[in-house]
């Protein structure tokens, strides 16, 4: 019998019905042979005839040439600009207007105040501090602050190429992937890391089980497996967790519910970070940002097939990481813009003060009494409620021309 090439091997086309989310009887189907052939092939009890393994060939094929179910994202910024006039951030880089912002006296960083439009946060120092204006967006505040980038017009490349005509620096950028198909199952990674069948850059990597109580039973129940390659007080290191669990606890929604199965993200820090976003700017050889994700992806991990009588050095990259990282040609780079809406407040209504509120209508309506409507009315609007509605109403004007 002719010796199958590795790339079609059962292993790689395992690989890919589990990256596709396929049943093995889904397939065997497509192909027109009997579940029990397919299962046996895969198992590597058998191969299959020339004609059938081209069958299987021409099915994947076609079914990869679909729009890729992964998607990269920024996930949080922090850059650093050496400058102590507020005006020249708020105008010609955030290009938002400084009215929108509400001032408070918070410190962190050693920053001595703070502006902030929700998650969207401006930090700054006092006049003889070298380190100048520190612009900081979470994963929500990055969201928030594509809403205002497609208002401008401007892209993530424009906003940081901004920043850098200032001399910036960046210290933290997170960047991950969103995978929807589950391309990686996380559990058999950690099966490989166990095993040490991997080689890595990395002198740590390490996992997590995630746990949590049930509403219901109040007992521990799983929350998630988290895969962590590099040490977290390093410049770079990656994290592959299951953000399904995580937006499912937050959302209150059942894991299946989920569209999001995984998150790979890498964290840049301090010089790895600047080095990271100089890389993404540079005018004579730019690098796409999805080449940049799976280019230090591949360089400081590789998952293995191991294979007997071989040893460790000539062992096989183990073909899910292989299709894994071939993906990145079919990769997008995406914005979600998401209007301001205060999440954390809302979230917090949501969840805290929502059904009290809601007692108090039952008790108003059954008492025919007018409780809620006397405390609304002698409540008092702050500064930051009032930009809330301001932005939300008419969020064009917050947008500087």
């Amino acid at each position: 019998m002719k010796k199958i090439k590795y790339e079609w091997s059962n292993e790689y086309i395992r690989s890919l019905r589990l990256q596709q989310g396929l049943t093995q009887n889904q397939i065997a189907k497509e192909i027109g042979i009997s579940t029990r052939a397919y299962i046996n092939f895969e198992q590597g009890r058998s191969q299959f005839r020339k004609t059938t393994h081209e069958r299987v060939k021409y099915y994947f094929k076609s079914r990869l040439t679909h729009e890729s179910k992964m998607e990269v994202i920024i996930d949080y910024l922090r850059i650093r600009v050496p400058l102590h006039d507020l005006n020249i951030v708020f105008n010609e880089i955030l290009k938002i207007n400084s009215k929108a912002f509400v001032s408070d006296e918070v410190k962190r960083y050693g920053y001595v105040g703070r502006y902030s439009i929700d998650l969207i946060q401006v930090y700054q120092s006092v006049p003889n501090d070298n380190r100048g204006i520190l612009i900081e967006m979470s994963g929500q505040g990055c969201r928030q602050f594509e809403a205002f980038l497609h208002q401008q017009k401007r892209s993530w490349l424009d906003f940081l190429k901004d920043c850098y005509a200032f001399n910036a620096n960046t210290t933290r950028i997170d960047i991950a992937i969103n995978d929807y198909k589950e391309a990686l199952p996380l559990k058999r990674l950690l099966h490989k890391m166990e095993r040490k069948e991997y080689k890595s850059k990395f002198k740590t990597c390490s996992y997590h089980w995630g746990t949590q109580k049930n509403e219901i039973t109040d007992k521990l129940q799983a929350a998630g497996l988290s895969l962590y390659f590099g040490s977290m007080q390093s410049e770079f290191y990656m994290c592959f967790y299951q953000k399904n669990y995580e937006i499912a606890k937050k959302k209150h929604l059942k894991v299946q519910e989920v569209p999001v199965k995984n998150r790979y993200e890498l964290r840049f820090c301090s010089d790895k970070a600047d080095q990271a976003v100089k890389q993404l700017i540079d005018v004579e050889n730019p690098v796409n940002i999805c080449d940049l994700v799976f280019g230090y992806m591949s360089e400081y991990v590789t998952f293995l097939r191991p294979t007997k009588n071989k040893p460790r050095k000539k062992w096989e990259i183990y073909p899910a990481w292989s299709l894994f990282l071939g993906d990145v040609s079919t990769l997008k780079f995406v914005t979600d813009p998401k209007e301001l809406s205060f999440e954390k407040t809302k979230t917090w209504l949501q969840n805290q003060v929502m059904p009290t509120l809601k007692a108090f209508k039952i008790i108003d309506d059954t008492l025919e009494t007018e409780e809620i409507e006397a405390m609304m009315a002698q409540a008092n609007l702050g500064e930051r409620h009032r930009k809330m509605i301001q932005s939300i109403i008419n969020p064009d004007c917050s947008v500087t021309e």
